[in-house]
C-alpha cells in the first residue's frame, strides 16, 4: 500500500531554511526552479526548505509518536531520541547486540556473508522505527544499505503565487549583558576615558539581519506502508510482530508534520504565520501512484485524471488497480471522484480510517 500527499501552504514572515551567514547577514536557502510560461519557461531563484530539513521534522515526529505509543518500550536507540538520526551509521553509534553482528570474519563463504547483511538489516529494523521508516546506510564492516520508506522534496513556491513571493533581509540588534564589557578605565586624561566610554557603548550592542521569506509554498510527501517493518536488502521477510502499530506511526508522524507545521529552524523567534490551502492524498494498493504536483494549482484535478487513466491502461493489460483520492481545499472547489474533507485533520482521519481498515 502506497500514501502520496501534496500540499499548498501559506507561509508568511519565515526563516526556517538558513543556510550560510555572511558577515552578520544569515542568508535563506534559496533553489533554481524552472518554470513554464506562456512563450516557453523561465528560470528563476526563488525562497525554499530543503527536503533535507523537511525529512528531519518527520522522522522527530516518529520519534515522539513512538514515544506516545511504545512510552519507555520503544523501538528507538539513544541517538535518535535526542534528535540525532545517526542510524547506526559506523560501530561508535550501535548497541553491541548489532555491531557484534558486523564483525567479519576471514574466509568467509559469499553465502554467509549475504546472510550477515540479511540479519544486520533485520536487527536495526527491531532495534529502531526511525531506521525502519527513514533508511539507513552502514559503511563499516558489512556494508548495509536499506532505502528510506518514504520520500520528500523541497518546498518550493507555487507556479500561480510567484509574483507574490519575496525575501527581504530584517534588521536586528543583540544586546550584550554590561556586566559583560567591564574593562579598567585608561588614566591618561578625559579625552582618553570618554573615547573608551564610547567604545564599550558600541560592544554593548551587536547588530544583524535575518533574510525573511514569505511564499506560497508546495511539497510532495510519499511513503510505501507495505515496506515498514520488513526486510529489502537481500530479501522481504517480516522483521518486526508490531508491523501494524508501526505504520500507525508512520501516518501519525506525517499527519503531525502536515497539520502541527513542525518543521523548519529559527521557530523561537521567527515563528512563522501558516495556513494549508490545499492538500491531496492517494492512497493505491498494487503499485505506487504519486499525485500530481502542487505547484500546479489544478492538481487534485489533474490527479483524478492521471488516476482514471492509470485504471484504464492497466485493464488494457489484464490488471487492476484500487485507488482512492482525498482532498481538502480553501482555494478552488473540488472535482467529482475526490473524497471530500472539511479540514486538515478531517481528511487524515480518513486516510488513517482507510489505510487501517483495508489492513485489519
Amino acid at each position: 500500500m502506497f500514501l502520496s500527499m501534496g500540499v499548498r501552504f501559506l507561509c508568511n514572515v519565515e526563516a526556517l531554511n538558513m543556510v550560510e551567514s555572511i558577515g552578520n547577514l544569515s542568508k535563506h536557502r534559496k533553489a533554481p526552479i524552472v518554470v513554464p510560461m506562456a512563450d516557453g519557461f523561465r528560470l528563476l531563484y526563488v525562497p525554499a526548505i530543503s527536503g533535507e530539513s523537511l525529512g528531519h521534522a518527520y522522522q522527530q515526529a516518529i520519534v515522539e509518536e513512538a514515544i506516545n505509543l511504545y512510552g519507555e518500550k520503544a523501538p528507538l536507540d539513544e541517538w535518535s531520541k535526542r534528535g540525532e538520526f545517526i542510524k547506526f551509521g559506523d560501530l561508535k553509534h550501535m548497541p553491541e547486540e548489532l555491531s557484534s553482528i558486523m564483525k567479519t570474519k576471514s574466509g568467509k563463504k559469499e553465502e554467509e556473508t549475504v546472510e550477515q547483511k540479511h540479519l544486520v538489516e533485520k536487527t536495526a529494523l527491531k532495534l529502531s522505527i526511525v531506521a525502519d521508516i527513514g533508511g539507513f546506510l552502514i559503511a563499516e564492516g558489512v556494508p548495509v544499505k536499506r532505502t528510506s520508506c518514504f520520500q520528500i522534496g523541497y518546498a518550493v513556491p507555487v507556479f500561480d503565487a510567484l509574483e507574490s513571493t519575496a525575501m527581504e533581509s530584517q534588521f536586528h540588534v543583540r544586546y550584550v549583558a554590561s556586566e559583560t564589557m567591564k574593562q579598567e578605565e585608561s588614566q591618561e586624561g578625559v579625552e582618553e576615558k570618554n573615547q573608551a566610554k564610547t567604545g564599550k557603548e558600541r560592544q554593548g550592542q551587536a547588530i544583524y539581519y535575518v533574510e525573511l521569506a514569505s511564499a506560497v509554498y508546495g511539497f510532495t510527501f510519499n511513503i510505501n506502508l507495505d515496506l515498514i517493518g520488513r526486510t529489502s536488502m537481500v530479501k522481504v521477510e517480516d522483521a518486526v510482530n508490531d508491523r501494524l502499530d508501526r505504520v500507525k506511526i508512520a501516518l501519525l508522524a506525517a499527519a503531525r508534520l502536515f497539520t502541527g507545521h513542525s518543521f523548519g529552524a529559527k521557530r523561537s523567534r521567527f515563528l512563522p504565520v501558516e495556513d494549508v490551502l490545499s492538500l491531496g492524498a492517494v492512497v493505491s494498493r498494487q503499485r505506487p501512484f504519486v499525485i500530481s504536483p502542487p505547484q500546479f494549482s489544478d492538481f487534485v484535478e489533474n490527479t483524478v485524471k492521471r488516476a482514471e487513466s492509470m485504471k484504464e491502461m492497466l485493464r488494457r493489460f489484464g490488471k487492476t488497480e484500487e485507488m482512492k483520492i482525498f482532498a481538502y481545499s480553501k482555494e478552488k472547489q473540488l472535482p467529482d471522484g475526490v473524497v471530500k474533507a472539511d479540514s486538515v485533520e478531517q481528511l487524515f482521519t480518513l486516510v488513517l480510517d482507510e489505510i487501517l481498515t483495508s489492513r485489519t
